[in-house]
Formats: structure tokens, C-alpha cells, sequence
């Protein structure tokens, strides 16, 4: 049947070498050799067999002539046996990086870590790009192009604040940030057009790192002993630091396994991997009490199910792998030693050691369904008519959820319209408090993030146009919070683009939207099947990745936005037509003018690694003065300072090393200089006047100068004790107390 589609799909279009109508005849003469198969031929006259003509003459000598339908050069072959090792390899080199890249960099706060795994993207990103000029045939269109601009121009706007940053530091830090990202976002471009047949690679890529990933996390409540010996949450939030960020790392796998699972091509077993990675995913995010992670994933899965023809096997994949993920995540719940903070390490040896078995009986169980299910689909496959009435069921149900759950808010107490009421006040209410660290908080509607977005809001208000400069939320929010959390983000992309960066910045973010969506419904439309369903697959991670970040920072954490933009990136530069000359064909034939742009665009990107590379390196200089400085070497010391205030003169930091350098050599006038030049240089950072009215009070004896000094500490952090016993101190001085 396959080979008869094949055929009339080849009789309606016309295919690469094959003369269209009208042509001489010495061309269609050339082109008569190549017939439709038999089976071609009885699908087109099934009534009357065709007459018995006589055998064409022996070819003469040269290349054999085709046997069967040309594919269409727009589209991919299918993956041959031959290949499968290479795309095995694939599959684990991209699930190597972006298991690297979540391992390394963690959740991002760590300088050095995330400056390494920058220059990578950064020096990977531009290489790929300098490939694709050298290897794409000539005629190819850029596709993504838009959006890779755009995602250009948000790093460049953020690199333009460092000129009106509230920290400018910070600022450079996020513009590298974002750069890289770029430069991640065009290595996957580059990526499909060189190669895009290796769509299925970059899916199983994804599943096997977030499985990675998920599995590390989920270890370390099975083995704490060797794992997380000192762990003081119940809530799993390793290898990032950050619980929501393990839980939008299993969520990401969502969409993937799915397809793993529910995909009619491919070795069986493989795919039935999917079952037993969907249900270890599935249960790190329980287990880090992600209520955002879980709301993305069911984003991801509901754009997946309503593209993808695969429903039901999709369901199947589901159904299975949630139900184990909930039988892990239950006995969890219920065992004290892992679901409330601060349990004894031996206390939660032994209940990890009992999950253990569970898990591995769960993890067997589920991996034994999806064999049964592969083998009772193929074997048994559903009629046409069928397959419909049970799509149809699974859409009712699918809808009839919201309705269940009106129906259960209306016997409540406070009835359906005050259940409503109560849920949207907790999670609009400034004032409210957050759910508690256990369980009971994946069925809670509270949030502090209505807090946080409403500061970012007024940030906002104050600099519409162009924000508070990139990176300058944690900064300016002691002058508007009314808490006295130590908060970095906004939890939100939207609230903190506008404080960071204003309407320039968001609008710049929704035409990177739209552009994108733009880019991958042309891709979807124009593919075939197996390749579409693949293509809605990685555009529904991406959904996934964006859905999180609406509510959370997750876009800062490099494994997790890099997996979101490696998906994104793919599918936008995915176009509907493929490259008809192989790579080393093109390279041979290339045109000597593109090695000047490749050329280029590596010095591009070998510059932006050494420019991402200079804080770091600002970093070690400081920590290098300070060693000198212990050992007594002062001469080299000021040295190592200097140097870093010349490699990062955005930074206090080297300032405050200056400034205790000519302290400990007796120039005290100097290191007062040293920190009023910090106070100017961010002059809406209360740190640099905290540390001056320090300075001034206890190593100066000049309370009026403390009192000018502290008095902007205040005005910038109202709300820190530090600060207001400070002034205490500073009045009581000048008081003569």
C-alpha cells in the first residue's frame, strides 16, 4: 500500500529529472525508463489488466537505470538500517550537551560555571553557522532568519543598557546571557538545514537528557547518603538548586515521549522506553512540588494531542507513564522522611532505599506495558471507524475535566463561585502567603509571585520606555518591596522584561513570538508524515519551556532554555524544502565567497566568547588580590585589583578590593576614594553607600560624612535592618550618644 501511495503521490507532482509536459520528445524519451510500478499500474486500471508488452531491450552499459519512484527532493528519505547507528550517536551527543550544559552550569548563579557553558554555545553556535555558509547548496533559503534576528536584537538592547543600568554589571552579565542563547537558537538553524533528517536524533536527545536529569534528581532522595548528605528540603531541586527548575526539566520530556511512545515506525523496544522515561520524569516534577512545571507540561501535551494523529497511542503513553509517576510520588508523600524538611540522614537512607525498590518495580512494570502496547497496536491495529469513536471519547473526557472540576468546587463550602473567588484572590493578593513546603502545596492556588510581579510593574512605571536596564531587578527591588525576602527575579519573563528592559524590550519579545510561530506553522504544514508529527513534537517542547517561563525564571537557567530554544531553533529553521545536494558535493563546489563570511562569523563568535569570558576573568583577578593580600604581598595585590577593575570596570567588586588594599597600607584617604568611586559608578545600588557609611563612621571618625552616605542607603533600602541600625548608629554618633 505504501509503495501505491508512493506512486500516485510521484503521478501528481512532478519529481527532480523527470521532463514536465510539453517537452521535446528526445527528453521524454530519456525519461522513459522510469515507469510506475506494477502495483501503481493496477491501482490506476483495476478493471481491465493492461496488455502483456514485449520486453525492453538490454540497456546499454552505464548507470543502472531507476527501478522505482523517485522520492520527492523536498523531503527526507526515511531513516534506512544502515543508519540507525548514526543516528543512535546523534541521539546521544545531543543528550550528552545538554546533560553537560545542566551539570555544569546548574542553575546559573554560579559565575564561573555559567561562563564556561556560554562560551561553549557561543563558539558552537558560530561554527555551526560558518558549516552551513560553507555547506548549503546554492538557491537555499535562511529559514528562522527573522527570528534569530530578533533574538540578535533583545541581547543587543540588553547590552545597550549597561549605558543606563541601575546595575550595570549585571547588565553585561544578562547581555552575554542572552548572546549565547543566540548563538544556541543558531546553531540549531544551522543544525536542520545540514542535517535535517536528524529530527528524530534531536527528539530522543531531548528525552534521554531531561530522563538523565530527572533520574539524578530523583537519586538523590534514593541514595542521600552519597548524593545530598546535607539537604535540608524535602522538595527535589538538584543538580539547579531550584525545585521548579527539576520540575520544567521533566515537564520538557513530556512531548517527546509521547512521540517515543506513540510513533508507528521504529524499533519497538526503543520505543518503549518512553513508558518507564515519561513515568521518572513525571515523578521528579511531583516530587519538587512543581505545580508550574506540571501546568506547562499539560501545555505541551494538550498542543501535541490536538497536531499529532497519534492520539490514542499518545494517550496510552500518558496514562501509563502518569500512573507510575503517581504511585512513586504517593508513597513518597506519605513517608515523613522524604516529604518534610530537615529529616535525619538516616532517616532518609532508609526510606530512599525502600523508594528504590519501588522505583525499579515501577520503572520494570511500565517498561513491560509499553511492550504490550507496541505489539497489541500493531498486531491488532484499530479500524478507521474505531480509532475515531475512541478519539472522540478521549476528547469528551478530555473536555468534560473542567466540568468534573466545577463539579467538585460546587459541594465545597463555599460553593463553586466562592472556591473561584478564593483562588484568584490567593493568587492576585500582594499580601498573601505563599503554600507550605510539603505536598498539600501541588493542590494550593496561593503564590507570592502577584508580589513580585507587582513591583516589577512598578519599576516599569517608572521607566516605561526602557526599563531599569537588563539584570536590575534584584537591584532596585529593596526600594519598592514590602517584605524582606532576598529576591533576583520576578518569576515571570513578561513582568521582568518590562522593568528590565520596557517596551522595548517586549515589544522586540513578541515579535520573536511571532516570528517563531510564523516560522514553525510553515514548517509543520509543509512536512510529511513521520517528519510532521516529529516537528509538532520539538514545537510543543518549546511550548512548554515558554509556558514556564511566563511564570517563572526558568529563562535564566542555561540546560532548561537551552533545550526549549534547541527544539524552537529547529523547527523554525526546519523550511519546506531540503538542501538537493549532499553537504560534501557543495563544499567541493562552493563558491570561494562564502568562506569570507564564514570567516567571519567565526571571528564573531570568537569574540563574544573572549567578551563573555572577561567578568570571569575580573573574578579570578579579584580572588588573586585577595590571596596576595593574605600572604602580606600588598605591591602585588594592588596589582591583581587593578587588573580586575580594567577587565570588568563595570564591577564594584574591584573597588571594594582596592578600597581594602589601601586601607591595610595605611592610605585610608585612598580607600575612601576607592568606595566613593564605587557609590558613583552605581549610584542605585545601596551596597556601594552601606559599605562608604561603614567606612566613614568606624574607620573615619566622620559621622556628617556617614550621615550624607546613609541617608541614600535608606532612601534605596527601607526595609533592611542592616540599614536602619546603621543609621541608629550614625544619629547616635552625631548626637553624641
Amino acid at each position: 500500500m505504501s509503495e501505491t501511495l508512493s506512486a500516485v503521490d510521484s503521478a501528481r507532482e512532478p519529481v527532480e529529472g523527470e521532463p514536465a509536459k510539453g517537452s521535446p520528445p528526445a527528453a521524454r524519451e530519456a525519461a522513459a525508463p522510469v515507469e510506475p510500478p506494477p502495483v501503481a499500474r493496477e491501482a490506476a486500471a483495476p478493471v481491465e489488466p493492461p496488455p502483456v508488452a514485449p520486453p525492453p531491450p538490454a540497456p546499454a552499459p552505464g548507470p543502472p537505470a531507476a527501478t522505482a519512484v523517485l522520492p520527492d527532493p523536498r523531503y527526507p528519505r526515511p531513516i534506512q538500517d544502515s543508519r540507525r547507528g548514526e543516528v543512535a550517536l546523534t541521539t546521544l551527543a545531543v543528550a550528552a550537551v545538554l546533560s553537560a550544559i545542566a551539570f555544569v552550569a546548574g542553575g546559573g548563579q554560579s559565575l564561573a560555571s555559567t561562563t564556561r557553558v556560554e562560551m561553549a554555545l557561543l563558539l558552537v553556535g558560530g561554527l555551526a553557522v560558518a558549516a552551513t555558509i560553507l555547506l548549503a547548496p546554492e538557491g537555499t533559503r535562511v529559514r528562522g532568519g527573522v527570528a534569530l534576528g530578533l533574538l540578535v536584537a533583545l541581547a543587543a538592547l540588553a547590552a545597550l543598557s549597561i549605558s543606563w543600568a541601575v546595575q550595570p554589571s549585571n547588565a553585561w552579565l544578562e547581555a552575554n546571557r542572552l548572546f549565547a542563547y543566540a548563538a544556541a537558537f543558531a546553531a540549531a538553524l544551522a543544525l536542520a538545514r545540514i542535517a535535517p533528517h536528524r529530527w528524530p536524533s534531536v527528539i530522543g536527545g531531548v528525552v534521554l537528557a531531561t530522563t538523565v536529569v530527572s533520574g539524578y534528581a530523583l537519586a538523590t532522595k534514593l541514595f542521600p547518603e552519597w548524593l545530598n548528605e546535607f539537604e535540608l528540603f524535602a522538595r527535589l531541586r538538584e543538580p539547579f538548586g531550584y525545585w521548579n527548575a527539576v520540575g520544567l526539566m521533566g515537564a520538557l520530556a513530556v512531548p517527546g515521549c509521547l512521540w517515543l511512545g506513540a510513533r508507528r515506525e521504529g524499533d519497538p523496544l526503543v520505543s518503549a522506553l518512553a513508558f518507564p522515561a515519561l513515568g521518572i520524569c513525571l515523578s521528579a516534577t511531583l516530587m519538587a512540588y512543581s505545580r508550574g512545571a506540571l501546568l506547562a507540561a499539560g501545555a505541551g501535551a494538550i498542543v501535541w494531542f490536538v497536531l499529532v494523529p497519534l492520539r490514542l497511542r499518545g494517550a496510552t503513553v500518558l496514562i501509563a507513564g502518569a500512573a507510575g509517576a503517581a504511585m512513586i510520588a504517593a508513597w513518597s508523600f506519605g513517608q515523613d522522611a522524604l516529604s518534610t524538611d530537615r529529616a535525619a540522614l538516616d532517616d532518609r537512607s532508609v526510606a530512599g532505599h525502600e523508594l528504590l525498590v519501588l522505583v525499579l518495580f515501577v520503572v520494570a512494570i511500565l517498561y513491560v506495558v509499553g511492550l504490550a502496547a507496541g505489539f497489541i497496536a500493531d498486531a491488532r491495529p484499530m479500524r478507521r471507524g474505531g480509532r475515531k469513536r475512541a478519539g472522540i471519547v478521549l476528547v469528551v473526557a478530555l473536555a468534560l475535566t473542567p466540568v468534573a472540576a466545577a463539579g467538585a468546587l460546587a459541594t465545597t463550602d463555599e460553593g463553586l463561585g466562592g472556591s473561584l473567588d478564593n483562588a484568584w484572590t490567593s493568587l492576585t493578593d500582594t499580601s498573601a502567603v505563599g503554600p507550605a513546603n510539603d505536598p498539600s502545596r501541588l493542590t494550593a492556588t496561593g503564590s507570592v509571585r502577584s508580589r513580585y510581579w507587582a513591583e516589577a510593574l512598578e519599576m516599569w512605571r517608572d521607566e516605561p520606555i526602557a526599563g531599569l536596564g537588563a539584570g536590575g531587578y534584584a537591584t532596585a527591588r529593596p526600594l519598592y518591596r514590602e517584605d524582606l525576602l532576598d529576591v533576583q527575579h520576578a518569576h515571570g519573563y513578561v513582568p521582568e522584561t518590562m522593568a528590565e528592559l520596557g517596551l522595548l524590550g517586549l515589544a522586540i519579545s513578541i515579535a520573536l513570538l511571532v516570528a517563531w510561530i510564523v516560522a514553525a506553522r510553515t514548517a509543520i504544514l509543509a512536512a510529511r508524515e513521520p517528519e510532521r508529527a516529529g516537528l509538532v513534537t520539538l514545537a510543543a517542547t518549546a511550548v512548554v519551556l515558554g509556558a514556564h517561563a511566563s511564570i517563572d525564571w526558568t529563562w535564566s537557567i542555561p540546560a532548561t532554555a537551552v533545550t526549549g530554544l534547541l527544539c524552537a531553533g529547529w523547527v523554525a529553521g526546519r523550511g519546506p524544502e531540503l538542501a538537493r545536494t549532499a553537504p560534501r558535493r557543495a563544499l567541493a563546489a562552493r563558491d570561494p565567497r562564502r568562506v569570507v563570511p564564514a570567516l567571519l562569523v567565526t571571528a564573531l563568535a570568537l569574540f563574544a566568547a573572549w567578551t563573555a569570558w572577561q567578568p570571569l576573568r575580573s573574578s579570578d583577578a579579584s580572588d588573586e588580590a585577595i590571596t596576595a593580600l593574605d600572604r602580606g604581598d600588598v605591591a602585588a595585590a594592588r596589582e591583581h585589583a587593578q587588573t580586575a577593575r580594567d577587565r570588568n570596570p563595570l564591577s564594584v567588586e574591584p573597588l571594594f578590593d582596592l578600597a581594602t588594599i589601601a586601607h591595610t597600607s595605611g592610605d585610608k584617604d585612598g580607600a575612601e576614594r576607592a568606595l566613593e568611586e564605587a557609590a558613583r559608578l552605581q549610584p542605585a545600588n545601596w551596597v556601594p553607600w552601606m559599605r562608604l557609611t561603614d567606612y566613614r563612621l568606624f574607620e573615619q571618625q566622620d559621622p556628617r560624612g556617614a550621615l550624607d552616605a546613609v541617608k541614600v542607603a535608606v532612601y534605596l533600602n527601607p526595609r533592611s535592618w542592616d540599614v536602619a541600625q546603621r543609621y541608629f548608629d550614625v544619629t547616635r554618633k552625631l548626637g553624641g550618644g
